[in-house]
């Protein structure tokens, strides 16, 4: 299958970036269910949501150049 004209690889870097994006979602999913039984606290609520929000954001960006590159003829 041929990629796209233009369309740059998804190379080791992009891989790289990729887990540490998941991971940074998982993290911060855990730092939530391991904080919230024990009482909300500000610090804990405000790291696990920012480390959720921004794997999230950093994913889109995979997600983007996914379907980008699928849709290409």
């Amino acid at each position: 299958m041929r990629e796209a004209v233009g369309a740059p690889r998804f190379g080791t870097a992009d891989a790289y970036r990729t887990v540490t994006s998941v991971l940074m979602v998982v993290i911060g999913i855990v730092i939530l269910a391991r904080s919230l039984p024990s009482g909300i606290h500000l610090q804990a609520l405000l790291m696990g949501l920012v480390f959720a929000g921004l794997g999230a954001y950093r994913l889109s960006f995979v997600a983007a150049y996914l379907r980008r590159r699928g849709t290409a003829p």
